[in-house]
């Protein structure tokens, strides 16, 4: 297969970009922009349907140069993070090694966070902090996953300011310095400062910065595309649930920690020439696009980021321990439990990546958001057995990672790619306030009820139902057709 260069004259950009043949590239730039323009508009929510006349009565395809280099500028005022606009897509060739380091990343940004039920159960266990309850461990992933997400809002100003490289290496320091400083915790609080602070932000430096990336090389398969990288996470944590569980057993827990700080760092390491955007960034412009917040449709997007992921992590956080508590079985198998939902998980992304180009983003996102608060509600609540507890973490696993592969998908068909860094930033900020709290909310409700989990298991259902609701309002601003692909 031979690799397209980024920066071949296959890259159109509206600006920022030197032809040698000067003439002829300017007949062919302004003529593939024409068709641009009338065949893509930036947000697929928008007021005029495609083709439509002006009002002086001609038609998109009949807008002159003067009018397209006003649309140039035009972009550039919404987005100064970007120098230009994209204006075709390689669907391939060196974007495969971009969404190969985008799967990389999101399996170290990740998975060390989704398999936390396993150091919990071991903490609990093991009496590692004398006094600590459920609830204050829990905190530990809580404060991983939801540091995440504070980097969103400041990684494209980071970026225009540093540079995309510099940021992610900032990255993959702090993620793997966390794991390897956590080794030495001996107090739970040190564990919230680097398992779970200092990892959070640097695994999301990296995330934002890839997954950003990933969609400048893809329109057509972007869902495929988005669905191969984010199911890295998915992957990881099939793999990391039972190497966490052994590395425990066979070194002991400071390091295991250490060891996994160690593989954050060489294989964040190996993939990073592979980050490679496909647009340049001026170092001008406001530190946030609060433009963002007139595309219509966006206010929901935030709503979604924000609700869905109050009760996303709980059954991942919960289901360690209550496979020991409620089902009377060992810690290996709430671990091999895990290993089954990632391992779902990460194909069903893949699947749903595609299911999304061809039936529908929103329409997607919304099935994955409902199914899989229904099965905490129906099923979850009802597994008084393995059989049943199996059958659940089968279904999550189908749906629950919905929101993670499609969610980008569905920003760029709200606010369109140019401006996707940036919505990414904003909305999965969004995020934040759920992953932090969602499972300690969780663990405390099921205390405050003596122990039982279906009070917890309810929380963890219907936080993404009504966030699924929420995608509906973004799916009828697109079209109000009840089965149209939207």
């Amino acid at each position: 297969m031979a690799f397209e260069n980024p920066s071949s004259t296959s890259l159109a950009l509206s600006s920022g970009f030197t032809h040698t043949d000067h003439s002829h590239h300017h007949h062919d730039r302004h003529s593939i922009h024409r068709k641009s323009l009338g065949s893509k508009p930036p947000s697929i929510i928008s007021e005029k349907g495609e083709g439509c006349d002006d009002d002086e009565g001609r038609s998109s395809t009949e807008i002159d140069e003067n009018e397209a280099a006003d649309h140039d500028k035009e972009m550039q005022k919404q987005d100064p993070a970007m120098e230009g606009k994209l204006l075709d897509y390689p669907e391939g060739g060196f974007g495969w090694l971009v969404v190969l380091a985008s799967f990389v990343v999101n399996f170290w940004a990740f998975a060390p966070n989704i398999t936390f039920g396993v150091y919990q159960a071991h903490f609990l266990k093991s009496n590692t902090f004398p006094g600590a309850l459920a609830t204050d461990i829990s905190w530990v992933g809580s404060i991983g996953t939801a540091a995440m997400f504070i980097p969103g809002p400041f990684v494209a100003p980071m970026t225009r300011f540093l540079g995309l490289k510099a940021v992610v290496a900032i990255g993959i320091a702090l993620a793997s310095l966390g794991f390897i400083t956590a080794s030495f915790a001996t107090q739970l609080w040190h564990l919230y400062l680097t398992q779970g602070f200092l990892f959070g932000v640097g695994g999301g430096l990296v995330f934002f910065s890839s997954i950003s990336v990933t969609a400048q090389y893809f329109e057509r398969r972007r869902g495929l595309a988005n669905g191969i990288a984010v199911a890295g996470s998915g992957i990881g944590g099939l793999t990391l649930a039972p190497l966490t569980r052994l590395l425990i057993t066979k070194v002991g827990m400071p390091w295991c920690q250490r060891i996994i700080g160690l593989c954050i760092l060489g294989f964040m390491a190996a993939v990073f020439a592979f980050i490679r955007p496909r647009v340049k960034t001026v170092k001008k412009g406001p530190i946030f696009d609060f433009s963002l917040f007139k595309v219509p449709g966006f206010i929901f997007l935030l709503l979604t980021a924000f609700t869905v992921t109050f009760g996303y992590m709980v059954p991942v956080f919960l289901i360690p321990t209550y496979c020991i508590e409620e089902l009377h079985q060992t810690a290996t198998t709430g671990a091999n439990l895990i290993s089954l939902f990632s391992g779902i998980n990460a194909v069903s992304r893949i699947v749903l990546g595609v299911a999304a180009d061809k039936l529908g983003r929103t329409n997607t996102l919304f099935t994955c958001c409902f199914m899989a608060g229904l099965s905490c509600v129906a099923l979850w609540s009802a597994s008084v057995n393995m059989t049943i507890m199996t059958s659940f973490m089968v279904v999550y696993g189908l749906f629950g990672g919905g929101f993670i592969s499609i969610f980008p998908v569905v920003v760029a068909q709200v606010v369109g790619v140019e401006r996707l860094s940036s919505a990414l930033g904003i909305v999965y900020f969004g995020n934040v306030v759920g992953n932090l709290l969602g499972a300690p909310i969780a663990t405390a409700i099921m205390q405050a009820q003596g122990g039982k989990y279906l009070g917890a298991i309810m929380f963890a259902g219907f936080s993404p139902i009504i966030a699924a609701f929420f995608v509906l309002f973004i799916r009828f601003r697109i079209t109000k057709k009840f089965f149209a692909i939207a």
